[in-house]
């Protein structure tokens, strides 16, 4: 969420991306951004948005039919039944509320299979956990796309597109720099949220250990990627669980405070894009009327 703070500096500067790339949460900001959201839409729907809800598996008891109503919360826990055996869930949440969510919002560009013809091209990552291969997610249904990126290995089950079966791009690419300049970008802005080395007093336990190791992949690959970048923005989130989403206001003011010192530089992009000419607007698709 702290891109969108970051997002909020980029426009206050007059200064509007071509192409975006995202990854993980990245990938809804930049997903819902390339359709045609503002930062302050943005903002404005992370704050409405119920996240417990979102962020679980449970259904509102008024959208439960009245005869399931009796068995409605009569259980603490599900588990997938085969003919064979009782197995364990592959996620905690099957994200139907957040998928719901996804579409709820990305209903504009519904009808857009190819994301480069979205208002801002767009493309975001995936891993098959499959091939442990990351996959560029740039056609298809724009909410499972993003759906994918998200999943968070055990907090929410994969995702299959096609054949492959995808887990939260960041477990083996985080930052996406390499594929927003094959996308033809030239000058790489970068927003990184991700995690970010534990120093020797915060291995001295076994949670900090395994995150740590199971990270290293993924740090390992954003120290290549962010040689690629002309403007790197770090918002720095000590303290802050990435599983809560309940301070939005404090959290994407961070990404606002971190963007600030790059706002000058921001301002000087624009101006230089603009002596080529002034960009021309990127279509508006979110006042599409929905069809007799």
């Amino acid at each position: 969420m702290a891109h969108v703070g970051v997002l909020k500096v980029m426009e206050e500067a007059g200064l509007r991306p071509d192409y975006i790339t995202g990854v993980s949460m990245g990938s809804i900001v930049g997903g819902m951004y390339a359709i045609g959201y503002t930062a302050d839409s943005l903002h404005k729907i992370l704050k409405a948005m119920n996240w417990d809800l979102s962020l679980s598996n449970n259904i509102p008891e008024n959208k439960v039919v009245f005869h399931e109503k009796e068995h409605f919360n009569n259980s603490v826990l599900s588990l997938p039944v085969t003919a064979k055996k009782i197995k364990l869930p592959s996620g905690l949440i099957n994200g139907q509320q957040i998928e719901s969510m996804l579409s709820f919002y990305a209903w504009p560009a519904a009808d857009i299979n190819d994301f480069s013809r979205l208002p801002i091209p767009f493309m975001c990552l995936g891993t098959d956990i499959l091939t442990g291969r990351k996959v560029e997610l740039k056609t298809g249904y724009l909410p499972d796309a993003m759906r994918a990126s998200i999943a968070v290995p055990t907090i929410f089950t994969p995702i299959k597109i096609d054949t492959a079966i995808l887990i939260d791009g960041g477990a083996v690419r985080n930052f996406a720099a390499e594929e927003v300049i094959a996308m033809g970008a030239d000058v790489v802005i970068g927003s990184y949220v991700g995690f970010q080395v534990y120093t020797e007093e915060q291995l001295q336990s076994m949670p900090g250990i395994i995150k740590q190791i199971g990270f290293m992949s993924s740090l390992h690959d954003y120290n290549g990627q962010k040689k690629l970048v002309d403007l790197l923005i770090e918002p720095r989130l000590k303290g802050i669980p990435s599983t809560v989403f309940t301070n939005v206001d404090t959290i994407v003011n961070i990404g606002y405070r971190s963007g600030q010192p790059f706002k000058d530089k921001f301002r000087k992009l624009a101006d230089s894009s603009n002596a080529f000419g002034p960009q021309k607007p990127p279509e508006n698709i979110l006042d599409k009327q929905v069809a007799d």
